[in-house]
């Protein structure tokens, strides 16, 4: 009886030993996967939707980009994506993204990343302008800088508002 409960035990460990390394082959980019914090330092289009019209076009090549991030170590990590969140993304912004890595069995590209995810998109600390900065401060320096000059429409505004 003693006998047969260890057998028992044995085979049972054993499956599991197996079945969580078959779990860690086939789902080996979700296991080891990395999430960054960090800013966008360049982002590609791979290809220009013009360039690609056709029958035989897929969906992931319309939407597929190049992508490097710096994290807040100064390390960069560059990967490949093929998510339409990539597109409103720009060069500036900072983002929390998820990396996929190639599994070290793929000789050609173990190790590295595919796949980038956005988990959030947003301004970076400290910077009061996006990545369009250059497009604001055109705008303000366009804008006219003087008052006019004893209007009966500046009382009204200095107040705070329009009244009727």
């Amino acid at each position: 009886m003693k006998s047969l409960k260890n057998l028992l035990l044995i085979v049972l460990l054993m499956f599991l030993v197996v079945g969580a390394g078959f779990f860690v082959i086939f789902n080996y980019s979700w296991v080891f996967s990395k999430t960054i914090q960090g800013e966008i330092i360049e982002m590609e289009r791979i290809t220009e939707p013009t360039a690609i019209l056709g029958a035989q076009t897929k969906e992931s090549q319309i939407h597929s980009y190049a992508v490097l991030i710096q994290d807040r170590d100064g390390e960069m990590y560059t990967s490949s994506a093929e998510d339409r969140q990539w597109q409103v993304a720009k060069k500036g912004y900072c983002v929390i993204a998820t990396l996929y890595r190639y599994p070290p069995w793929d000789l050609n590209k173990g190790g590295t990343f595919f796949n980038a995810r956005v988990r959030k998109l947003y301004r970076c600390p400290g910077k009061e302008k996006g990545p369009d900065s250059d497009f604001n401060e055109e705008a303000s320096d366009t804008a006219p800088t003087q008052e006019p000059a004893n209007s009966s429409e500046e009382a009204p505004a200095k107040r705070g508002g329009w009244s009727k």
